[in-house]
């Protein structure tokens, strides 16, 4: 006979395997029966990928290597299936993702049993956040985010380990290694991680400091390689999407307009989860402020509420679903069901007459709620996956067939078209680009003319951009573009813009002169 745990867990199995075949469907009908990515930067990863399956390693223009990527690690792991066939990628990086996703659940069941809950209850905090509209969503977006979801489920479980037996292990050291190669994020916690340890162990922690020295050694020597490329190529220890995204002046007050529009995807995620996480969060701060830290809970209140604060200044950014922060969703799951447990049994000790219907109200209210994301989701992720092929697919394929011998072109969203036409590409925005972000700062005049002798330089004759992304440009020169073709969206969920062009540059109508 199954035991209840093995119960749960193949109940986790059968109910993961049902969402991920309706998700699939989904996207296969509105789609026009394909499949694909629903974000571009997926594409971009294919494209590194690929590359570096073939010798050029984090090069996406071969021969020019580039930090244009946060996740190098993710990059490895898409490179495996271009050693066998490039059509492999899509159903790779789905089933990769999607796997990665299931193990997270498994663990994250098993975590919630570690840390004090029953059966029931870590049952239900794996099934909300199965049911989290944007983790599925993410499960099958070809993007790293649910591998570095399991890898913080992992580094937390085992720090629960180690607070228990009050013994530390090198373990964490290399999760957070490996996890700092998928995702930056992974500085905080491993900060807050050694300082948690710190704290909590702090008894015996003559007996811990060599493991913990070893364990910070071995997160470092996974976690410099890729700073040291990336200074080696562009001269900062950061990849470019940070300065592309972010900009390198320091912030010194937070982006409310970042914490406002997260808040309200959240809310839209699930509004009692939301609500509980504020209670747990408000609650988490009264027992530091009466001292009465509970251990097992420490770095999973400080995580879910120190990476949106420092995000705030180091890297306020909410598009795309907020998808830097879905990797919190199990964790706030984790607070809210455990302040939901705490409320509930404040009725029961008090004899509550209604209190086994107040349990089922309460637990059927959050769980209604997720899977009325789960479902939406389902949605968001067919039609993102269409807007990209519908719009940068089409414009790629174009591009094959009728520019053939163009040998470079310049664009703003350089993923699925470059992945297409296999040419050279002057990265609009800066990402594979990075002298870009030196024309950025320059005026508007002198930018622009930088831009177009680097794009002259390169051999670029056609352009293809949101005409809204260069406003002076458009402006200022559009005498000197001619539309050759556009593809444009009735319904844009993702993309940057309703209309994407193909503008051939007539470079005799350009003045490149200083």
């Amino acid at each position: 006979m199954f035991k209840n745990t093995d119960k749960h867990v193949l109940t986790i199995i059968v109910l993961y395997a049902a969402v991920q075949i309706a998700y699939l469907i989904t996207e296969y009908i509105i789609t026009g029966h394909q499949f694909g990515a629903p974000l571009d930067d997926v594409w971009i990863h294919f494209r590194f990928a690929e590359n570096f399956a073939h010798g050029f390693f984090y090069q996406y223009n071969p021969g020019e290597p580039t930090p244009g990527t946060t996740s190098p690690l993710w990059v490895i792991v898409l490179s495996l299936p271009f050693l066998f066939s490039q059509t492999a990628i899509i159903p790779f990086a789905l089933f990769t993702g999607s796997l990665f996703f299931l193990i997270a659940l498994v663990e994250l069941y098993k975590y919630c049993i570690r840390l004090g809950f029953d059966g029931i209850f870590s049952l239900f905090i794996t099934l909300l956040t199965m049911g989290a509209g944007r983790l599925l969503w993410s499960s099958l977006s070809g993007m790293e985010i649910t591998l570095f979801t399991l890898l913080c489920v992992l580094i937390f479980k085992n720090h629960l380990g180690e607070i228990q037996r009050g013994r530390l292990t090198i373990v964490n050291g290399l999760l957070l290694g490996i996890a700092a190669n998928t995702r930056p994020e992974t500085y905080l916690l491993a900060g807050l991680y050694y300082v948690t340890s710190l704290y909590l162990l702090r008894k015996n922690l003559r007996g811990n400091l060599g493991r913990f020295a070893l364990s910070i050694l071995i997160f470092a020597a996974l976690l410099l390689p890729y700073p040291i490329f990336s200074y080696i190529h562009t001269g900062g220890f950061l990849p470019n999407t940070y300065e592309g995204q972010v900009g390198d002046t320091p912030k010194y007050i937070p982006n409310f307009t970042f914490l406002l529009e997260s808040g309200k995807i959240f809310v839209k995620d699930n509004f009692f989860i939301f609500l509980l996480w504020l209670a747990g969060s408000g609650y988490f701060v009264l027992t530091v402020l009466k001292r009465k830290i509970e251990n097992n809970f420490l770095l999973v209140n400080l995580w879910v509420i120190m990476l949106p604060l420092v995000s705030a200044f180091a890297a306020p950014n909410w598009r795309h679903h907020g998808r830097y922060l879905i990797p919190l969703i199990p964790f706030i799951n984790i607070v809210a069901i455990y302040i939901l447990r705490k409320i509930l049994k404040h009725f029961k000790d008090r004899e509550f007459r209604h209190y086994g219907l107040l349990r089922k109200v309460s637990m059927a209210l959050v769980l209604l709620a997720t899977i009325n994301s789960a479902v939406l989701f389902a949605g968001v992720l067919g039609w993102n996956v269409q807007n990209i092929n519908s719009q940068q697919g089409n414009i790629g394929t174009w591009l094959k067939a009728n520019l053939p011998d163009e040998k470079a072109f310049g664009m703003n969203d350089i993923g699925i078209i470059t992945f297409t036409t296999k040419k050279y590409v002057v990265d609009m925005a800066g990402l594979v680009t990075p002298e870009i972000f030196r024309f950025q700062k320059m005026s508007y005049e002198e930018g622009t003319k930088s831009l177009f002798r680097l794009l002259k330089e390169r051999g670029v004759n056609y352009i293809i951009i949101y005409p809204d992304w260069f406003e002076y440009i458009m402006s200022h020169h559009s005498n000197a573009f001619e539309k050759v073709y556009s593809a444009r969206l009735e319904k844009n969920t993702i993309c940057g813009g309703i209309e994407m062009f193909v503008y051939k540059i007539n470079w005799d109508k350009i003045d490149l002169q200083k």
